[in-house]
């Protein structure tokens, strides 16, 4: 077995990325949907090709590992592998990658990462790498049957977030660092879909089509609305429309004193952010 590595070439790079996390989640549950904050970040001032290293068998991708951020802020990726290829190869893309992050060229300060809790050998890599577990957030899960709502739907194939903004804005104190920091998130995200309760609520849903989950990424709402549960019943049906099997909600867009128990969600799995400094 002869292993090479190399750094980040080329645009193409990028969609082999996607598609190679796309193919080493798909049976980790609850796997969320891809962003393209990767290919944001190589139009950004701070990027580098050295933020990004693939491990090629011969004419085959088997691994790679990425980070996007700033010195002031690393999101640093996992090193996945083809199975069979663990340990020594992970070691080596770890080495390469959060190496040049550290290093005096990048000068990185802060590192961050997230997963499900479900996810224990990423989580545990990661431990061992002197990370800590900063923060875990619970995260409701229902599975749909299937049904068909096609006459009722009310959504729109675009996330609008002036829409979002609007509502938040209203109801909620928030300064214009934290609507910039969200701008530029929801910018990354691909969202499938979203639908606008006029001044109740907005909702943004992304969909992995592979495994048919979803999640409702994005949530504004009226100060007081009494109307959560129907407008997030309407949202599940527009995703059964669309063939989702799972969907899921971070607890912490429900308002206070709301349960989603009533529409069949538990919380199955939480989201756990790792951090080193």
């Amino acid at each position: 077995m002869t292993i090479t590595y190399r750094f980040y070439e080329g645009k193409k790079d990028l969609q082999r990325q996607i598609d190679f996390w796309i193919k080493c989640t798909e049976l980790l549950p609850y796997a969320w949907k891809p962003t393209i904050s990767p290919n944001l970040f190589i139009e950004h001032e701070n990027f580098h090709p050295k933020s990004r290293c693939f491990a090629i068998d011969g004419n085959q991708m088997i691994g790679y590992m990425s980070f996007t951020g700033s010195k002031e802020f690393v999101s640093l990726g996992y090193p996945w592998v083809l199975p069979g290829y663990e340990g020594i190869i992970q070691d080596e893309l770890y080495k390469r990658v959060y190496g040049f992050a550290e290093s005096n060229e990048f000068g990185a300060k802060l590192f961050a990462q997230r997963f499900r809790s479900d996810w224990k050998k990423q989580i545990d890599f990661f431990l061992s790498k002197g990370f800590e577990v900063t923060r875990r957030s619970p995260i409701l899960i229902k599975e749909l049957n299937e049904r068909n709502y096609a006459n009722e739907s009310k959504a729109k194939d675009v996330f609008q977030f002036d829409k979002w903004e609007n509502i938040i804005k209203q109801n909620e104190v928030i300064t214009e660092d934290q609507l910039s920091m969200m701008k530029e998130y929801y910018e990354s995200v691909q969202f499938d879909f979203s639908i606008s309760f006029e001044n109740e609520g907005y909702f943004g849903v992304t969909i992995r089509k592979d495994t048919a989950y979803a999640e409702i990424l994005a949530v504004s709402l009226k100060k007081d609305t009494t109307k959560f549960l129907d407008m997030v019943n309407q949202v599940l049906k527009e995703c059964e429309n669309r063939g989702v099997k799972v969907v899921g909600i971070a607890e912490s867009h429900l308002p206070n004193n709301e349960s989603l128990k009533d529409l069949g969600f538990i919380v199955l799995t939480e989201d756990v952010m790792l951090m080193k400094q």
